[in-house]
């Protein structure tokens, strides 16, 4: 019965310690891994886009190649015959092809399908139906083909002349050999841990390692077109591309992808189970390191992010909130502002008082600026004096509001330092964009805001200036606020 009793108790002690330490260690170890699989992602697409901006490149200069198209127009209406279109334009695209290792073909095609010109190799049944179903649009990448030997890239491309306007298509036929070697050798990772393809907007799969990526990695990426699971022990990620309707995705076997780690943990299960109180203290030791470890660079990511005087974001982990919150606002069409305050004769007092003083006026300021803060929103030191408050899904009206309360709490609160009250005011500017319109860039979002900030200085400090970005992107200086030298309070309208 003791033998019993103490071999559940072991057992149970070993159950404890499994799922109150060594899962949530696991749990902690495996989320590690998704950073090493968004780089991977990163990685390909970048590689990818970089193969398809090079080819669209090539595609709209063969597009503008303006003799050509003079020519070509000349023959539309009447003037050349298409022998001596031919006999002048076949020779130029020939030199295209020359100067290009990747090019393997254009056809030129006319606005109603015709074909004018022809060299290198170029398929028997045209897909110049699917091209000129675009129109005169932009360049569009099409299905690729089969070319002999080859796979090829199709890139449609619109021919527009100034004077006659759209006059046909280009159709270039490019080696997909370049995005062969991306999928088939992403960084050289094993293709049975990680598998790279690519499909289009309706789940058709237009590139995948062949026959070197496992089977299974296939069959998971089918289920999750269908909208099914994956399958057991499969993830699935996608990211798109630009200027095309196709997807960069990305298979992971987590049996393989985490393979390490099981083991790692399955032999100190094990050896839990063959001597637990051992194994318990020497887990407590083991672990201690690892855990303080952990801490130690949690905190040290924390410091790089904040600055180092007032706690707030600093200016660089800043900007990717900004960039951050202008992609969500974006996505979900939601309204943006972003708020500038800085503060008004900052050099005055530190020449007066000091700069240990100026330090003390400076997170006087921060923690004003944290305790209004609301929750969404994310306080920053842009650097010096300066201010920046991210306010996701706020309008004008809302931002307004935000700093203008902001504004009258720093100034009805002057920094008390040894027995001495400074008065401190900050101009403040507000960039909005009210909901349903996308912010522009993180660049220009915050030089909006720079710019009221200091339409804010030039009307005399302590005052508040919006600026909001209409649906086109432009600027229109709707409010000013704050009190004039005499104490009165304005609100208006300026332009």
């Amino acid at each position: 019965m003791i033998y019993l009793v103490a071999g559940i108790s072991c057992l149970l002690l070993t159950a404890t310690f499994y799922l109150g330490g060594f899962k949530p260690l696991a749990d902690r170890l495996r989320s590690g891994h998704e950073s090493e699989i968004e780089f991977s992602m990163r990685a390909s697409q970048w590689l990818v886009q970089g193969v398809l901006d090079r080819h669209f490149a090539l595609a709209r200069q063969t597009a503008s190649r303006t003799a050509i198209r003079q020519r070509q127009v000349e023959h539309l209406e009447g003037r050349i015959s298409l022998e001596s279109l031919r006999a002048f334009s076949n020779p130029k695209l020939a030199d295209a092809l020359i100067a290009n290792d990747e090019l393997l073909g254009i056809e030129r095609l006319g606005a109603s399908g015709e074909r004018f010109l022809q060299v290198g190799r170029v398929p028997e049944e045209s897909p110049g139906e699917a091209c000129l179903a675009q129109g005169a649009s932009e360049i569009h990448l099409l299905k690729p083909i089969a070319l002999g030997n080859y796979r090829a890239l199709v890139y449609c491309s619109p021919i527009i002349d100034p004077r006659a306007g759209w006059v046909g298509s280009d159709l270039l036929y490019v080696d997909a050999g370049a995005l062969h070697t991306v999928i088939e050798k992403p960084q050289e990772r094993d293709l049975r841990t990680m598998t790279f393809g690519i499909a289009d907007s309706t789940g058709d799969i237009l590139f995948w390692p062949g026959a070197q990526a496992p089977a299974d990695s296939l069959a998971a990426f089918e289920s999750f077109i269908k909208g099914e699971r994956p399958g057991q022990g499969h993830l699935v990620r996608t990211r798109d591309l630009e200027g095309t309707d196709w997807q960069l995705f990305a298979v992971i076997n987590e049996q393989r992808f985490f393979a390490e780690t099981n083991e790692q943990l399955g032999r100190l299960i094990l050896v839990l189970g063959i001597l637990v109180l051992v194994i318990f203290a020497l887990t407590v030791a083991a672990l201690r390191p690892i855990i303080r470890a952990l801490v130690e660079a949690h905190g040290l990511a924390d410091r790089a992010q904040r600055d180092g005087m007032t706690g707030l974001f600093n200016h660089a982990h800043m900007q990717e909130l900004v960039e951050r919150e202008i992609q969500r606002s974006r996505r979900y069409r939601n309204a943006f502002s972003l708020l500038m305050l800085d503060m008004d004769h900052f050099k005055q007092v530190n020449d007066t008082h000091g700069h240990p003083v100026g330090d003390e006026v400076l997170n006087h300021i921060a923690q004003i600026l944290t305790d209004l803060a609301r929750q969404p929103d994310l306080a920053a030191r842009y650097g010096g004096e300066e201010f920046l408050l991210v306010m996701p899904e706020t309008d004008p009206e809302g931002a307004l509001m935000v700093a203008e309360r902001l504004r009258q709490q720093i100034s009805d609160h002057p920094v008390e330092v040894g027995g001495t009250h400074i008065p401190v005011t900050v101009s403040i500017g507000v960039a909005s964009c009210p909901a349903h319109t996308p912010p522009p860039p993180r660049q220009t979002m915050i030089r909006i805001a720079d710019e009221a900030l200091y339409a804010s200085k030039r009307n005399g400090r302590d005052r508040v200036t919006l600026q909001v970005i209409d649906a086109k992107t432009s600027r229109s200086l709707r409010r000013v606020e704050g009190p004039y030298p005499d104490g009165r309070k304005t609100r208006g309208t300026a332009s």
